[in-house]
This record gives C-alpha cells, structure tokens and sequence, in this order.
C-alpha cells in the first residue's frame, strides 16, 4: 500500500515537473519572440534613418555640384574682366594717395607708408588682381573708420624749430590737435594754411580733458573746442 502511494506521488511530481518545464520553455521561447521583434523594430527605425541621411547627402552633393560650377562660371568670368579692373584699381589708388595728402595729417608717415606698399604691390607680377584689390579696399575701410572715431596719441612736433613731444588728440576729420606734455601750450591743425595753429592759453583744460575722454581716462563729457571753420562760411 505505501509503495503504491510512493508510487503515485512519484508520478505526480514527475507530471508536474513536466508542466514546469514546457511552461518555463513556452515562457522562454515568448519572451525571445518579443526580444526578436523588438531588435527587428529598432533596426528598421535605423535603416530608415540611414535612408533619410543618404537623401540628405544627396542633396548637399547636388548643391555643392552647382554651387562649385557657378564659382568655375565667375573665376572664368573674372578672368575675362581683368584688363578692365587693372585700371580702375590704378584710379583708385591714386585718388587715395591724393585724399592722404590732402587730408589732416594725423599718422601720415604710416598712411603714406601703407600707399607706398599699394604701389609696390600694382606693379609686383606675382600678386594676383584679388589681391591687390582686396589690399586697397582694406586701405580704403580704414580711411573711412577715421572719420566716424577718436582718439589720443602720443606723437613729436617741430616747434619754434626744435622737436617737441607731445599728445595728439584726432576728432574725426572735424579736428586735430597737440597739447605740450606741460600742458601750458595747445595748437590745431590748420588745413586751409596747412600749418598749426596756437590756441588761446584758456583752451588748454578743455583740450586737455578731450585728450583723456579720447584716451579712454575719464568718462565722456560735453566740451567746447575750437574747430576750423569750413572753407566760404
């Protein structure tokens, strides 16, 4: 009788040690068949990614395809337009050293220097029409940029013969002026005459505050300074 009971109960835990291990293997091949779609699911997201990403390079290829055959079109263009841009860069360059000459003669040994290797450059055979154009346009802009700033600088003027420091102060093209480092003796520039010309001895603190707000000293302030009157007012 025990036996048979042993027996029986060795075949119930056999069953269902069986069932077990299908429902652990049904579990198992479920949980790979959702592994699977879901490592199929990211890898079509990739594909189409990659599929968007090849179309925009295309794109960008195709552009870069047109864009570099309508810079072929100018360079050959330009070639064509070289013998016509020679002489308008020779005009140029000598209405600029004229405009120098002509102009207020702050930092002229630099500017002339600056126009002398301009035409250095125009008859120098290795240097290419971009160049040289590209050169007197840079002139040009600074030029321009004189007549909107201000500034201090220190610089020597030959007074009464004899070389004097002093400090320079350039208001646009409107005004230059110097002011003796003792500050007891101040002149402006001229253009009409082409010479300095000495300021009254009570213009000497206005001009030398002028000299430290364009040197970045002290703050802004509203002053009052002797300008050259323009020529038939």
């Amino acid at each position: 009788m025990k036996k048979s009971v042993l027996n029986w109960i060795g075949r119930v835990v056999a069953v269902t040690a069986i069932f077990a291990a299908a429902a652990t293997t049904g579990w198992a091949q479920s949980a790979g068949d959702q592994s699977v779609d879901s490592e199929f699911a990211r890898e079509l997201k990739l594909v189409e990614a990659l599929k968007v990403y090849n179309s925009q390079l295309q794109d960008q290829l195709k552009a870069q395809a047109t864009a570099q055959t309508e810079i072929q079109a100018s360079i050959e263009s330009a070639k064509e337009l070289e013998p016509q841009v020679a002489p308008l860069l020779g005009k140029m360059l000598s209405a600029l050293d004229k405009f120098v000459k002509a102009d207020l003669p702050f930092h002229l040994e630099d500017r002339q220097e600056s126009i002398g290797r301009l035409k250095l450059l125009m008859v120098d055979t290795t240097a290419s029409t971009s160049v040289r154009y590209r050169s007197i346009m840079d002139i040009y802009a600074a030029e321009m940029e004189y007549g909107t700033t201000y500034e201090a600088y220190d610089s020597v003027i030959t007074i009464d013969g004899q070389e004097t420091p002093v400090d320079m102060l350039r208001i646009g093209r409107v005004g230059l002026y110097y002011q003796t480092k003792d500050q007891k003796n101040s002149a402006m520039y001229d253009n009409v005459n082409n010479a300095w010309k000495p300021l009254p001895a009570d213009t000497n603190r206005n001009v030398r505050k002028a000299i430290k707000v364009a040197a970045k000293t002290v703050a802004p302030e509203l002053l009052s300074l002797i300008i050259n009157a323009p020529e038939g007012a």
